[in-house]
């Protein structure tokens, strides 16, 4: 029954219209600042949750960690190379970032389900992050026009891990949700980041 509500507040929640378009920059940025924080924060309480919980300690040793679905996409690594890099070029980055987890969250919401341990809160969390990346987007694709009219966005890259999310075998299908989590962390605060030298150099004119 948890399951089949969230699942209905995420549909209702794709069909919410909001109006990020009548917001100054300034404020438009104030917005998306916050809310890629508020998403970080909850995707390091789930990262946490899950190694609390299910994370095994021999993973650390026996597996290498799967590279994470976005790391094909290019971005800056350093100051040097944030400063080359175009407003809208980093606004394209935190895009395809943020739209590449639509189809791994709604799996990954239905994998901890699925998980025997009572895992409730974990789960609302995680539906709370695919709702905070839909609000995000909405923001960043108004900034992304602003910045440059007519910008074709970056194409996502495609998460092929399904197969062994849904595997039979324990081990599988829990390495797989780690493996998520650990890169949902990740990406979040990357968006994070990249978001606030965005809003340093556009509004604060600061030289990033």
């Amino acid at each position: 029954m948890c399951l089949l509500l969230l699942l209905a507040n995420l549909l209702l929640w794709e069909n919410v219209s909001s109006t990020p378009d009548v917001l100054s920059t300034k404020d438009l940025y104030d917005h998306v600042v916050e809310q890629s924080h508020t998403n970080y924060d909850m995707s390091a309480d789930i990262y946490h949750e899950f190694n609390i919980k299910f994370a095994k300690a021999s993973w650390l040793n026996d597996k290498v960690p799967i590279e994470c679905h976005t790391a094909s996409i290019t971005t800056p690594e350093n100051i040097k190379q944030i400063r080359a890099t175009k407003t809208e070029d980093l606004l394209k980055a935190v895009i395809a970032i943020s739209r590449a987890w639509d189809y791994p969250l709604i799996h990954l919401i239905l994998a901890t389900a699925a998980l025997p341990t009572e895992s409730n809160e974990m789960m609302q969390r995680i539906n709370d992050v695919k709702h905070g990346i839909i609000e995000l987007l909405k923001g960043l694709e108004v900034l992304l026009s602003r910045t440059q009219p007519g910008a074709v966005e970056n194409f996502p890259p495609h998460w092929s891990g399904l197969r062994e999310l849904q595997s039979s075998d324990e081990d599988t299908h829990l390495f797989v949700m780690f493996n998520l989590c650990r890169c949902l962390k990740r990406d979040t605060q990357k968006v994070e980041s990249y978001l606030k030298v965005l809003k340093a150099r556009v509004i604060f004119k600061e030289n990033y």
